[in-house]
């Protein structure tokens, strides 16, 4: 079972070389008048040959005469065979060339992008983190600024350590609905005066 599918696998090679070389000896051929000229040639004198042998004549001229051209025309050819198979080697060797630097610029670039994104989000989380502890900041000099007074229990001037602070609390208290804890004694707006 496996010497028959080696088989088949090599014929297929050879299929496959001989579809190559077939491919390249017609490029060559088509590519030079005269090399064109020696295939007619050949094929002419092949045609010639088999007419000679159906009518049972000699057709050893004809042999002979085919095997000088066909040695002619592969004497012109295979120069020109050989210098297109190197050619495609080489040819597929610079595309792979190219592929590889495509593929190193691609991630050269997806590289960079990544650093650009990972910056970019670092700023953010920066920013966020400094707006963050600014919220604080203001929410703590609120909180520290902002006395909580109770309105109901009444206060005097003494209360106080200033008249600043008297009339800041006045002035929260009429806000809140309290009165002015009778701070304003003579009505100007300023307490303790």
């Amino acid at each position: 079972m496996k010497d028959k599918d080696t088989i088949k696998v090599i014929i297929l090679l050879l299929i496959l070389v001989c579809l190559y070389l077939f491919m390249l000896v017609l490029e060559c051929i088509v590519g030079s008048t005269w090399n064109l000229l020696l295939f007619l040639a050949v094929i002419l004198t092949t045609i010639w040959c088999y007419y000679k042998k159906k009518r049972k004549k000699t057709y050893t001229k004809g042999v002979i005469l085919l095997i000088i051209l066909l040695l002619i025309l592969i004497w012109s050819i295979g120069p020109c065979v050989y210098e297109k198979h190197i050619a495609e080697l080489e040819k597929s060797e610079l595309e792979e060339k190219q592929r590889k630097i495509e593929a190193a610029n691609y991630v050269k670039e997806m590289e960079e992008d990544m650093k650009k994104s990972q910056e970019e989000a670092k700023k953010e989380y920066d920013k966020r983190k400094v707006e963050k502890e600014e919220s604080k900041k203001d929410e703590k000099a609120k909180t520290s600024s902002t006395t909580i007074y109770n309105f109901k229990i009444d206060k005097d001037c003494s209360d106080f350590s200033n008249a600043s602070e008297a009339t800041k609390f006045m002035n929260e208290s009429k806000a809140a609905g309290f009165g002015d804890h009778r701070l304003d004694r003579n009505k100007d707006g300023i307490a303790c005066n």
